[in-house]
């Protein structure tokens, strides 16, 4: 199986359950990013949430490609079952289906979108925000956007490394990715 985050990478077996649990993170974060490019107000709560998520997949993520330790399956779940919750009622995130239960509302045109390693910017993410506009057609990034993708991914794990060996701070790291995010 290949890893979520379209790395290339073959997860292996033990793993194969965390890669999961990553697809579904991505899937939610999805959602949210979708209903945050929406007219109007969003729920209360949403952008938290979706911070947490974005902790959530990137904890994943380093865990699968064998750069970080511990164990995010639990944190990640639990942050699954607070997304769910929270777009249980929402008809523009959730399909009812029978006997109570309710799945994501993703058509084929969302999972061509995805940021699978952004999935929180798969609709409002940077220049490319109005190729999500209503009867656009969606279109792979050109190589001047994989580039800053893979330029902030690389800025982004310098930081979690210099967090890791103590040279930052858990402050000085949150400020410092929120400038690189455009967050601050």
């Amino acid at each position: 199986m290949d890893c979520v985050c379209g790395c290339g990478r073959n997860i292996p077996k033990d793993s194969v359950d965390r890669n999961y649990i990553a697809a579904g993170v991505a899937i939610e974060l999805l959602l949210w990013d979708k209903n945050r490019a929406l007219p109007g107000p969003g729920p209360e709560g949403r952008e938290g949430l979706i911070a947490r998520g974005v902790e959530c997949y990137e904890q994943l993520l380093y865990v699968l490609h064998g750069e970080g330790a511990g164990d995010p399956d639990s944190d990640s779940t639990a942050w699954l079952a607070e997304s769910r919750a929270l777009r249980a009622d929402r008809s523009d995130m959730t399909k009812g289906r029978f006997w109570g239960r309710t799945e994501p509302n993703v058509s084929k045109e969302d999972m061509a979108r995805i940021d699978r390693r952004h999935p929180e910017r798969s609709f409002t993410g940077g220049d490319d925000a109005a190729r999500f506009a209503p009867g656009a057609t969606p279109a792979a990034p050109g190589p001047a956007a994989t580039a800053t993708s893979d330029d902030l991914v690389t800025q982004l794990e310098r930081l979690r490394a210099l967090r890791a060996e103590g040279v930052l701070t858990d402050e000085e790291f949150a400020a410092a990715k929120a400038r690189l995010l455009g967050r601050d």
